[in-house]
This record gives structure tokens, sequence and C-alpha cells, in this order.
């Protein structure tokens, strides 16, 4: 994607999920995110083997589930699991739960319709994720609130999975990266048309941090410092833990 230098004007409104992810984009969500990264499912295997080590009855919370691959993921190779899938599009918690139900998994995971900041539990989670929901935060305290809230859900210790956009938009590597991103997407067969109107919704809706400035984020949040084990072009996934109290 050939996206801009500079950060998003703060006056934008910010990016509202639950609208965006209506029930027509929440339907193709799975097809069309496997075009924008092609490498969403070697993802989630990675995700998987990072979790083999959890406990047999593990609660895990899905911050952002949209339409529940890791939940499914998961649910495949751990059965005695237990899921909450958290997310503020009714859309992609209704494409979920479909799936979630043709896999045979309805006794398996709970369902909220919100933000996570709003959720509250009766117990804490063993683990968590947060696949592709953060770089929509735009301010840094939102980001902070958001990272804060997944932490007071989880155990001591407790991994957290989180992929997202990421890099420093005015540094030689993001403009590098972008620009394989953007040979990437045209060789999926996207028009002129399509590239467009995914380069104006990355560039209006995305908000890009430097690594380091995430971590900074993730560390106040009450996080030990990432580990990234994941990348595709501008897309990045990082594994912390809970710090203990």
């Amino acid at each position: 994607m050939a996206i801009q230098n500079g950060n998003t004007p703060s006056k934008q409104k910010p990016f509202n999920a639950a609208v965006h992810f209506n029930t027509d984009l929440a339907e193709k969500y799975d097809e069309n995110i496997r075009l924008f990264c092609t490498s969403y499912d070697v993802l989630h295997e990675m995700v998987l083997n990072w979790l083999r080590n959890q406990p047999e009855r593990s609660k895990f919370l899905s911050s952002g589930a949209g339409t529940g691959t890791e939940i499914l993921c998961l649910g495949k190779h751990f059965p005695l699991w237990q899921f909450t899938a958290v997310d503020v599009s009714a859309s992609m918690i209704t494409t979920c739960q479909k799936r979630v139900t043709q896999a045979g998994m309805d006794n398996r995971v709970k369902f909220s319709i919100g933000r996570v900041e709003d959720f509250h539990s009766t117990f804490q989670f063993d683990s968590a994720s947060s696949i592709f929901v953060s770089h929509f935060i735009k301010e840094r305290e939102d980001k902070l609130k958001y990272f804060g809230s997944i932490a007071a859900n989880l155990k001591s210790g407790a991994p957290f999975i989180l992929a997202d956009l990421f890099g420093a938009k005015d540094s030689d590597e993001f403009q590098c990266l972008s620009a394989a991103w953007l040979v990437s997407c045209e060789s999926q067969g996207w028009s002129a048309e399509v590239l467009i109107k995914n380069e104006n919704h990355i560039e209006r809706d995305i908000s890009f941090i430097p690594e380091t400035e995430l971590f900074a984020i993730l560390i106040e949040a009450g996080f030990e410092v990432p580990v990234r084990f994941y990348q595709t072009y501008l897309f990045g996934a990082w594994i912390t833990w809970k710090r203990s109290q």
C-alpha cells in the first residue's frame, strides 16, 4: 500500500468497528483478511504452538473475536478449553456464533457484544488474544485502556497474544514494506478501484505506531516486555505475559 507519511489527524472521527463490520463485511471477512494478510492461517498455527503448554482446562479470552478464527483453531486442538468472545460488532459475533455452532462448540463459548473495556468477568482468564484489533484505536490513552482491560481480566503470568499492523510511517523500512505489501495485494487480482478503496481505509482508519511505542504501552498496561514472533509486511504478532503483582 502506498501509505503516506505522518500521523492521522486527531480531528478525524474514531474508527467505529460496530458500524464498519456490518453483516456484509462480517460474512466476507474470512476471505478478505486472507487477501490482506496472505499468512493469516500461519499466524494462527503459530499462536496455537505458543499456547500448547497452557492448563488442560484453560479459560481463554478473545478480545475483538471477530469471526472466531482463533477460537475455532484453539478449540479444535484443546477440547477441554472454554472461550469467551468479546466484540463490538454484533454482525461479527453473529458470524462467530454460526461458525462455533457448525464446529459443535456451542457449550464451550460465551459471547459478549461490546468493548472489552466494559466487559466484566467473574473469573480471570488463563490466556487471551487480540488479533488485528488495536490498530484501529487512534489515541495512546485509549490503547492503554484497551490493553489494561485485557490485563485486568488475566491471571498473573498469563500469556497474551497480540497481532496488529505496526510501524514508524516516516521510516524507510515502513515504506519498503508498504510497497511490497502493495505488490502482494495486486498479485491477488485486486482491481485499481479496490486497491484505492482499501488504501483509503488503511490511511483513514489504521493507527500505525512504532514497535517501541507499542511495547511502552503494553508495559504500562501491566505486561512484560513482548517478544515478536511473526511478521508479514506491516502485520506483526507478539507474545507477552501479564506482569506478576
